[in-house]
């Protein structure tokens, strides 16, 4: 590939034979715009014609303890730069404003980096025009260059570093989506629903009361439990989440409370449990419905006094802990049906918080798939749905909700051929509904604790749910396929909260046409 750039125009030209792929179109030769793709076997490069705007806000500032503008800087000659931390899993993008800033865990740099391994004066940044001075404070574990340890250095944007166990990027500050919708703690929607329940978080979050936050899988549970963290007092101090369902039952009460060393095989030294990892802070236990029964007591004594004890210990240890529970089950029948303690579930729901599945929320669902689009797309470029695209998100059932969507929109990201995705750009996963036809599902199964009336139920309401998905949310389609009238329809779905709150207390009644 040979590119040409004259002035203010750039064109690309193939020289392999087999053409180049251009905004997903194959050319011997095109003319390249600012923000156009080109793929380069498995890579992606974005060509830029100008560089970033200095009027994009950036999403923290960085401001050095030498800050001051330069002549260069004010006139946009130099691009603003963004420092890209990755810790872990987790990212934060820090615009640089002045000439430099210090990292290090001490509170008094300018970027304050949680990282055991790196020094409390770790490192000094210092802008030189398109160059960064890296100059290193004499750290006990060094900072790095790929396998180069460096004391002072002058080195690029585009520039990685390591320190401790955090990579540092150095790169031009990145334009923010003026019309991104949005977010409360990573949380997205404007619909009512929404809205009560953040104003409830706001509520209920300075307070150490017990929360349990009940929904459907997908919903963002977690989300919301980090969310009350966030907003509590105990934010400076850890989060620990417990997923109950992916611990094996002969490990959950060493995780939940620790182990001595010697107190059963394998037990090779003492260990930490989830509630002293999270001492000062929030323990989040999700699925707690999967909790065993015999654990359960266990768990119930922890939260009434305060004491835990490690198994093989003889002495309790006590621990200061607010908890969060999650689940998609519904706790109440099952402490009635005595697959859940009854003095748990009323422990644990003091505050019982409900996230709404995502087919309830249809006016978000635009919103939350622009910002996940935001999240996912290449640095430096634009990316935008089209208005049938969203047309056709907002169609869709969601059975999997908002976790569901962020499959869909990072899969459409991945598919697209240029700058735009499409309807046709859109694959959602296979309808589920043979499972049920065969009796492979909940429908097929006697579930313990349900009387027969509400196995009945739950099989209607699974029919149903497939049935809107075949037909695209179409109630009438649904109502003639499956024999009943609209307004028992509409009545069925309006008693399983699967209608918004201003629609009618019954549907319409009209004639209808005779089915073909």
């Amino acid at each position: 590939m040979l590119l040409l750039v004259s002035g203010d125009s750039a064109v690309v030209e193939d020289l392999s034979g087999k053409g180049t792929l251009v905004g997903g179109t194959r050319a011997d030769r095109a003319p390249l715009g600012d923000g156009a793709e080109i793929a380069l076997g498995q890579w992606r490069a974005i060509f830029r014609a100008r560089t970033t705007s200095a009027e994009d806000a950036p999403e923290t500032e960085v401001r050095g303890t030498v800050a001051q503008h330069g002549a260069d800087a004010e006139s946009g000659r130099v691009p603003p730069a963004q420092i890209r931390l990755r810790h872990g899993g987790t990212e934060s993008v820090h615009r640089l404003i002045g000439e430099g800033c210090t990292l290090g865990k001490d509170p008094g740099n300018d970027l304050v980096i949680d990282d055991r391994f790196i020094s409390a004066k770790h490192l000094r940044l210092t802008r030189r025009g398109t160059r960064f001075l890296v100059l290193d404070h004499a750290s006990t574990n060094g900072s790095w260059l790929g396998p180069v340890r460096l004391f002072e250095a002058e080195v690029p944007l585009h520039t990685q570093l390591r320190v401790g166990e955090t990579d540092v990027l150095l790169e031009p500050a990145t334009p923010v989506r003026r019309d991104a919708p949005p977010a409360w703690q990573g949380l997205v929607g404007q619909d009512t629903a929404m809205r009560v329940l953040i104003e409830l978080v706001e509520r209920v979050a300075p307070s150490s009361a017990a929360v349990t936050i009940l929904g459907e899988s997908g919903t963002g549970k977690e989300l919301v439990a980090r969310a009350i963290h966030a907003r509590s007092p105990r934010a400076e101090r850890p989060f620990v989440p417990v997923n109950c369902a992916a611990i094996s039952k002969e490990l959950i009460e060493s995780e939940l409370f620790g182990h001595e060393k010697g107190a059963f095989t394998g037990a090779v030294g003492a260990h930490k449990g989830a509630f002293e990892e999270a001492d000062g802070g929030t323990l989040f236990l999700d699925e707690i419905g999967e909790l065993p029964f015999d654990l359960q007591a266990k768990l119930l004594r922890a939260l009434e006094s305060g004491e835990i004890k490690r198994v093989g210990s003889s002495r309790p240890t006590h621990v200061d802990v607010r908890l969060v529970a999650a689940t998609n089950r519904d706790l109440l029948l099952a402490s009635r049906s005595g697959q859940f303690r009854d003095d748990l579930y009323y422990r644990l729901c003091v505050v019982p918080l409900t996230l709404p599945p995502l087919r309830n929320r249809r006016g978000d669902i635009a919103a939350l798939a622009e910002h996940l689009l935001a999240r996912f797309s290449p640095r430096g470029q634009t990316v935008r749905f089209t208005p049938a695209a969203l047309a056709r998100l907002e169609a869709h059932p969601w059975p999997g909700n908002v976790r569901e969507l962020r499959n869909v929109v990072h899969r459409a990201l991945l598919l697209r051929r240029g700058t735009l995705i499409d309807d046709a750009d859109l694959s959602f996963d296979p309808d589920p509904s043979p499972r049920v036809r065969h009796g492979n599902g909940v429908t097929g199964h006697y579930v313990p604790g349900h009387k027969l009336e509400e196995l009945l139920e739950l099989a209607e309401r699974q029919i149903v749910e497939s049935a809107l998905r075949q037909f695209n949310n179409n109630r009438e389609r649904v109502a003639r396929e499956l024999g009943v009238a609209r307004s028992t329809l509409f009545k069925r779905l309006k008693d399983w909260g699967m209608t918004r709150h201003d629609e009618p207390e019954q549907a319409p009644e009209t004639a209808e046409p005779p089915v073909p």
